[in-house]
């Protein structure tokens, strides 16, 4: 039935949506990809401060985010200097980043559920394997297919011009200038520079297209899909 298909797309572009919302969070709160990026980019030694304080910064950063702290405040060493870490202009980004999370995350939610619970409707409705299997398949592709498109556009414009891309997605989601930070006064524009947000959207890209090949290989078996329908 062309309905149940169509129900069957829209929860599974509910379900793709949250999981590619569920890879930015575990991706972007992953402490040892931040780690291997400080190492790679020497980020402790180009700023002056040790490995530990960074660390130490790092974390505060996070769990703020997370609702684990209440604020950013962090005292280091800084070319032997003692002082906070981030300033004043710096926290109230990171006040914006941390609403723009919590929207992120229940957005991610609602999705899941409504997605989850219209799939679950359909297959408890349609009992016949086959039409259930036809069913599935078809609604992948077309969920799959509408987030597809939007990563293989931020793909190609991340990998041609990802400045313009970093600029555009500021743009979009604050209505402030509180992220444009200068590299002379600000230590979180040097902890992470254009490079460490290149690999971190690159490694989205990549653990979500490879999620999205493995479970589009364990729901769309054409031979399967054929035996169910040959029985009924």
């Amino acid at each position: 039935m062309k309905i149940d298909k169509f129900l069957s797309g829209i929860a599974f572009f509910c379900l793709t949506a949250a999981l590619l919302l569920t890879v930015i969070d575990r991706c972007c709160f992953d402490k040892g990809f931040y780690t291997r990026e400080y190492t790679k980019c020497d980020t402790a030694a180009s700023i002056e401060m040790s490995q530990e304080d960074l660390t130490a910064s790092t974390d505060a950063l996070l769990d703020y985010l997370q609702g684990r702290r209440d604020d950013i405040v962090v005292d280091v060493t800084v070319s032997g200097y003692e002082q906070e870490v981030f300033n004043q202009r710096e926290t109230l980004h990171m006040k914006d980043v941390k609403v723009l999370y919590q929207k992120a995350i229940l957005v991610r939610n609602i999705l899941a559920a409504a997605g989850a619970a219209i799939l679950a409707g359909l297959l408890i409705l349609r009992r016949k394997k086959g039409h259930r299997w036809s069913m599935l398949t078809t609604g992948y592709k077309a969920g799959a297919c509408i987030i597809g498109v939007l990563i293989l556009f931020i793909a190609v414009w991340a990998l041609s011009d990802f400045d313009a891309f970093w600029t555009s997605f500021h743009e979009l989601f604050f209505d402030n200038d509180l992220w444009l930070l200068d590299p002379n006064t600000s230590i979180m524009i040097n902890m992470f520079p254009d490079t460490f947000f290149f690999d971190l959207v690159l490694r989205i890209i990549v653990w979500f297209v490879g999620i999205m090949a493995v479970s589009g290989i364990l729901i769309y078996q054409p031979w399967r899909m054929k035996k169910a329908v040959s029985n009924d």
